[in-house]
């Protein structure tokens, strides 16, 4: 497993740089009904004068409103095809941009139109859903912002986004690496170089007793974040996009698994001026992730409580389950997979490493001939996921967000992404609500590429007033 470098995370970013994202990042939301997207070669100067070739988009971020209609229009200024997957978003199936499964992959030079209308408010992303291992670490994804009807009361809105990239000696991507099968038995293929908002060791600008909403994204392709705030009060407002019914109060370590997301609440203290850290923690050692740059005032206020965030439309919990289901993962480094079925064959593990296949779910290797579950709109389904591998997995689901349960904890919260540690079940409620054919898969994406991934179809339409869909 490759660890962040000490010497390239600690080189100074030069004024000027060329990057996709400035920071620090906030804006006040002035949603259109129209956004022009375009996937694209870029640079960034992470090391010095030196130049590094990366892909992204032309967006810093989406911002969108919640329930106002929107076009996507879409460009492919790429050399090879992909597609954009709204990770976290309901959408109609047919605008999810899963290649291969809701649409053909949009060709160099093309364009689609992803039209939708957002459900819920929050903190979602964009990324690349075609060859997603290698158009994922290359750097295709943007964050997105679904605002709420009222601004929420904070001094800031901050994004939070974090990534690491593979660096070779000559200061570019190693994509020499990105078929390595060894990295995907594993843990997935890490990076050596952390960035937040795409810069190395940005500056949040803030002032000594602002309460700042930060949106703290894992765009990472399998590394597990571990981000520490030393020093400031925090609470968790929203996971995943979905609001908590009450603010969490939350201290140490914030782990976030990729693909997964965290609005939370912090007050910088009132006496603060000048440079304070923000570390991440997945290594041996705590690396320097980002830094508030604190300006001092003069202003005396007192807090208030942290409020909650208004309810998006989700299904009452209360939803009857009318199918349940075990999905047993298996495979990977140090494994009990002895043969799987790939491609509607049945393979022996040697036979399975040859067509670079080692991760199965229910005995299945990479997308199955037939849907995992068939369910009706309306229904509700149940699923314990079962790690039965070495490795921790973060099992996300298409088009729906699900409740989780495990044998001690119940977790009042709605999340479409969830970390499932190696050994461990977690067992998922959710309605469904959409027609189509949903993923079902690891975001390790090393994982979900090597056997890890299926799906879930949903039939027919919701009928008017039908309860508990939103």
């Amino acid at each position: 497993m490759m660890t962040l470098s000490r010497r390239t995370l600690f080189k100074t970013v030069p004024a000027g740089a060329i990057c996709a994202y400035a920071a620090p990042l906030s804006w006040a939301t002035d949603a259109s009904d129209r956004v022009e997207l375009a996937a694209e070669p870029q640079t960034v100067r992470w090391f010095g004068d030196t130049t590094t070739e990366i892909w992204g988009y032309n967006s810093t971020a989406i911002e969108l409103q919640q329930y106002v209609p929107v076009t996507i229009a879409f460009t492919n200024r790429l050399a090879e095809p992909t597609t954009v997957h709204w990770h976290g978003m309901r959408v109609e199936n047919a605008m999810d941009g899963v290649s291969g499964l809701t649409q053909a992959p949009v060709q160099p030079g093309d364009t689609f139109d992803y039209r939708f209308t957002p459900k819920d408010a929050g903190t979602f992303w964009a990324h690349a859903h075609h060859q997603t291992y290698r158009q994922l670490a290359l750097g295709l994804y943007t964050p997105i912002i679904v605002a709420e009807a009222q601004p929420y009361p904070v001094d800031r809105d901050l994004l939070f986004v974090a990534d690491d990239w593979l660096i070779n000696p000559e200061d570019q991507l190693d994509t020499e690496s990105l078929e390595e099968t060894h990295a995907w038995a594993h843990a997935g293929r890490m990076g050596n170089v952390l960035t937040i908002n795409r810069l190395r060791l940005p500056e949040l600008e803030v002032q000594a007793g602002d309460r700042v909403r930060l949106r703290v994204i894992n765009t990472a392709n399998s590394r597990i974040m571990r981000f520490g705030f030393p020093d400031v009060s925090t609470f968790i407002i929203a996971k995943d996009g979905q609001p908590l019914s009450l603010p969490r109060a939350h201290s140490g370590i914030l782990t976030i698994a990729p693909a997964e997301r965290y609005d939370l609440v912090i007050d910088i203290p009132k006496d603060w001026a000048g440079l304070y850290p923000i570390y991440e923690r997945s290594g041996k050692q705590p690396f320097l992730a980002a830094t508030w740059q604190v300006s001092a005032t003069e202003r005396s206020r007192a807090l208030k409580d942290v409020d909650a965030l208004p309810a998006n439309p989700l299904p009452n919990s209360e939803f009857k389950t009318t199918q349940k289901l075990t999905l047993a993962m298996q495979g990977g480094a140090m494994g009990n997979l002895k043969a799987a079925l790939y491609q509607g064959k049945k393979l022996s593990v040697k036979e399975l490493i040859a067509n670079k296949q080692v991760w199965t779910l229910n005995g299945v290797a990479n997308m199955p001939e037939a849907a995992l579950l068939t369910a009706k709109v309306g229904e509700g389904i149940e699923i314990a996921l079962h790690n039965t591998t070495a490795w921790p997995h973060a099992m996300h689901l298409h088009g729906q967000h699900f409740q989780a349960y495990n044998d001690v904890t119940e977790q009042d919260l709605w999340q479409d992404t969830l970390l499932v540690q190696a050994g461990d079940t977690q067992t998922i409620r959710f309605l469904a609500a959409e027609p189509g054919k949903w993923l079902l898969h690891c975001h390790m994406i090393e994982h979900q590429v090597s056997g890890m991934v299926s799906y879930i179809e949903v039939l027919g339409a919701a009928e008017e007033g039908e309860p508990g869909l939103g």
